[in-house]
């Protein structure tokens, strides 16, 4: 009797936690991150703000979130998932991965992350970054792809130009596809990564 309440309690926690997590992120996108408080998640969501903080420490740890989630969906989703057999193929995958989950966030919430006052995007130890530089480590060991640049600075470099090309559309409203815009940069990317021919 006992174990099935401590799992009630545990399911009506996680629901409850979910419930403050989504209603903060439908009033990020329809007002921005900046323009919200806690009390208005916590009014939105209908709970006190004693429980909002039951299980968050702070707004910021909303954002938190969105970053554990994304890293979570591309450690057990995006790693597991890559087909191509050799290593320049992989990181296409992962990087057309990556612009896809931008795309599907929506342009109006991924205008909010992507500013200067983000520090997640440069925390070390992300799952994001750790597995394309796997991917990068595995295809030099394989000598599939060239080893002029380490891969932890290699993965600097390729997320720089991704952050750049999605701030870019952040600053454009949006205005064109980013699937095929990205397409050319993942393609030098790529080809910059690729083992040069002797």
């Amino acid at each position: 009797m006992k174990t099935k309440q401590m799992t009630s309690r545990k399911l009506q926690a996680a629901a409850t936690r979910n419930k403050i997590y989504n209603t903060a992120m439908k009033l990020i996108r329809k007002k921005g991150f900046a323009n919200i408080s806690v009390s208005d998640i916590c009014q939105a969501a209908g709970v006190s703000v004693g429980t909002y903080y039951h299980y968050f420490q702070s707004k910021n740890d909303i954002l938190f979130e969105i970053y554990n989630k994304g890293d979570n969906y591309f450690d057990q989703q995006i790693k597991t998932n890559l087909k191509s057999a050799d290593s320049l193929g992989k990181i296409r995958e992962y990087l057309n991965a990556y612009i896809e989950f931008v795309t599907t966030n929506g342009f109006d919430m991924v205008k909010h992350l992507y500013t200067s006052e983000n520090k997640l995007f440069v925390a070390q130890g992300r799952a994001m970054q750790t597995i394309l530089r796997d991917l990068i480590q595995e295809g030099q060991a394989k000598q599939e792809l060239s080893a002029e640049m380490p891969p932890g600075e290699a993965v600097d470099f390729i997320f720089v130009i991704l952050r750049g090309i999605v701030f870019d559309w952040c600053l454009k409203e949006g205005r064109y596809d980013l699937k095929s815009y990205s397409e050319r940069f993942i393609q030098c990317i790529c080809s910059y990564l690729a083992k040069k021919a002797l």
